[in-house]
């Protein structure tokens, strides 16, 4: 068995959960090509036009909700995409399908499972796709489409979201979320044990702050601690770009002894930095957010993105978090508290138990063999 993997670069939100899924693929015996979307149709100035654009975006977090709210109103931008793509990429997928053949195709991301569903309907290829709602608590109105095989999505908030939005019941499946095997794998570590294994002070309160993917989070949090003269150290990771690098070693110079810093950038030790902290600060990305819930970490989210909204619902309602992305100052004065009465953050533990997400990447590939055998099972060809 064969399988066609598509992600989008912009952000690891779309790749991270291919990754897991398509390392478990391989366990399972099933080949992968693994693409980012782009490259596999040969246009990627379409998609630095696409990364552009989201970055700008993100540096501009209430205007990003706005824009982002009306064009998941309107479908006519997939609608045009998926018309050019009928017209002008057809040639390139024959091509990439005739070198490369496949069973089934999974995406992680709207442009990849849409577009090409609806190109191999109208070119009359029977290759099942299956798509992975990255966002997990919800999904955009670009990625509903009766053309997708399957819908896989890993809460049932998520899933209840997208039946209302019209997608075939038939075709949805609820599943494990798919942590990063370097997560899933890990060993747990207490908090003292992880910090002396990073270098970090094992008695002070810890935050991560963590600035996402493309390096674009506030940076706010720090002058108010650094106001505040609390005994606090703060984790710096994600994408640090030189601006970024130049304030924060401008406010390392004048901060007072109390504010530890302590930038890292980007990580591979992903968990042993969860275990590390008491609380986890920034924009709400996916991924960090459910890892966080898988380290049983609360998350103080600082910003938001119009897509991850109901994330900050959920980890309200399971108060496992708190959103404070409304307020200039908001973040800053739960994280006061949390400083002065860190016996609450042995109240917002308990509260992990109960969030009804589950974490397994294998079932997930499970999950697409099974759909995959099933479809060529109606058709008499067997794997």
């Amino acid at each position: 068995m064969k399988a066609l993997c598509l992600y989008v670069d912009g952000g690891k939100g779309h790749y991270i959960p291919l990754k897991a899924v398509e390392e478990c693929l391989n366990k399972l015996g099933v080949e992968t090509y693994f693409e980012e979307f782009f490259e596999y149709f040969d246009i990627e100035w379409i998609g630095s036009i696409n990364k552009f654009y989201w970055r700008t975006m993100l540096k501009h977090p209430n205007t990003e909700q706005r824009l982002s709210k009306h064009n998941d109103a309107n479908s006519n931008g997939m609608e045009l995409a998926i018309k050019y793509a009928k017209r002008h990429l057809r040639r390139v997928l024959e091509s990439n399908l005739e070198e490369d053949p496949v069973d089934f195709i999974f995406a992680t991301h709207p442009y990849a499972s849409r577009i090409i569903a609806e190109m191999l309907s109208y070119m009359k290829i029977d290759i099942p796709v299956y798509y992975y709602a990255t966002d997990v608590f919800n999904a955009p109105v670009a990625s509903i489409s009766d053309r997708l095989d399957g819908y896989l999505i890993s809460t049932n908030e998520g899933l209840e979201r997208v039946k209302k939005m019209g997608q075939r019941e038939e075709s949805l499946f609820l599943v494990p979320f798919p942590l990063q095997s370097e997560v899933a794998n890990s060993q747990r570590l207490s908090k003292r044990d992880a910090r002396r294994k990073l270098g970090l002070d094992e008695s002070l309160f810890t935050i991560q702050l963590n600035l996402g993917g493309e390096g674009i989070g506030s940076l706010s949090v720090l002058e108010d601690l650094d106001k505040s003269g609390k005994p606090v150290q703060v984790v710096i990771i994600g994408g640090i770009d030189s601006k970024t690098k130049k304030r924060l070693l401008h406010i390392s110079e004048r901060t007072n002894s109390n504010l530890k810093i302590h930038v890292r950038g980007f990580i591979n030790d992903v968990s042993t930095y969860l275990a590390a902290s008491d609380v986890i600060v920034g924009r709400a990305g996916i991924n960090t957010i459910v890892e966080a819930i898988y380290a049983h970490r609360p998350f103080l989210i600082t910003e938001l993105v119009y897509t991850v909204i109901p994330s900050a619902n959920f980890i309200e309602k399971y108060k496992v978090g708190w959103n404070a992305s409304d307020s200039k100052h908001g973040a800053s004065e739960i994280l006061f508290d949390l400083i002065d009465n860190p016996s609450k953050l042995e109240e917002v533990d308990k509260n992990f138990e109960r969030v009804p997400i589950e974490f397994d990447a294998m079932e997930v590939a499970r999950k697409l063999v099974k759909l995959v055998r099933s479809h060529y099972e109606e058709q008499e060809k067997y794997y």
